[in-house]
């Protein structure tokens, strides 16, 4: 039997369309600068423990491919020091997370995004506790071509659990055969879409592990990978 016309493509986002890193000292010391002008004077060293202590936890949340959000980690952070995690103040401590986090799309990116949309219904699935690509992608004026941009902290759940990539594509009206999932994690993005009943395409960067499966080095790769895995139904079709 011959496989469906893919109409559909979802996308990881870190490490596929973006590189991104944040300064995690540097964010915590400016939590602690905001915690001292809302008036809670505490030593660096206890805002730092308590931090730690939260992420550590959110660290073993995910060992069963759970997911909190970045409010739910730093409230329990705030409540170690008792701080009270009002949601003022918790929304300033995700503004933080944003303003420190650099973000760097891949110098094709805004092109491929454009040059898919005329032909594949597009989605973004990204395991994070923050909704950072929402706003990068917003910042690129790229938000636009996705049906849905999900964040594992929308659900509860993470990459490679199929029931996300199952909510993505029930919300955009596709069949899992009818869909291909493209990332840089072998386990996260390749096992989870294959798990899911849709096909995968490996963003393989400088990686040293390997894959017999369809395989690209960098996201400027995905149009001419995707005309080898299915004749695409225009958008007019879909």
């Amino acid at each position: 039997m011959e496989p469906m016309g893919l109409r559909a493509v979802t996308l990881d986002f870190g490490g596929t369309l973006a590189e991104g890193e944040i300064d995690w000292d540097e964010y915590h010391m400016a939590i602690h600068s905001l915690l001292r002008g809302r008036g809670f004077s505490l030593p660096l060293r206890r805002v730092k423990s308590s931090i730690s202590a939260a992420l550590e936890r959110l660290r073993r949340v995910r060992e069963s491919n759970r997911e909190l959000t970045l409010e739910e980690v730093y409230a329990y952070a705030l409540k170690r020091m008792d701080i009270p995690p009002t949601d003022e103040l918790l929304e300033e401590i995700h503004s933080l997370f944003r303003r420190h986090f650099r973000s760097t799309p891949y110098p094709c990116v805004e092109e491929v995004v454009r040059r898919l949309s005329h032909r594949y219904r597009l989605a973004v699935i990204s395991n994070t506790m923050s909704d950072t690509p929402r706003h990068v992608l917003r910042s690129l004026g790229l938000d636009g071509y996705f049906d849905v941009i999900l964040c594992s902290r929308d659900l509860g759940i993470r990459k490679p659990d199929p029931r996300i990539f199952h909510h993505v594509l029930e919300q955009m009206g596709v069949k899992p055969e009818e869909a291909v999932h493209v990332g840089d994690s072998l386990e996260a993005d390749v096992e989870g879409a294959l798990k899911a009943g849709m096909r995968a395409i490996w963003v393989r960067g400088s990686q040293p592990q390997s894959w017999s499966g369809p395989t690209i080095k960098t996201i400027c790769e995905l149009p001419e990978m995707l005309e080898t895995l299915g004749n695409p139904l225009g958008r007019e079709q879909i």
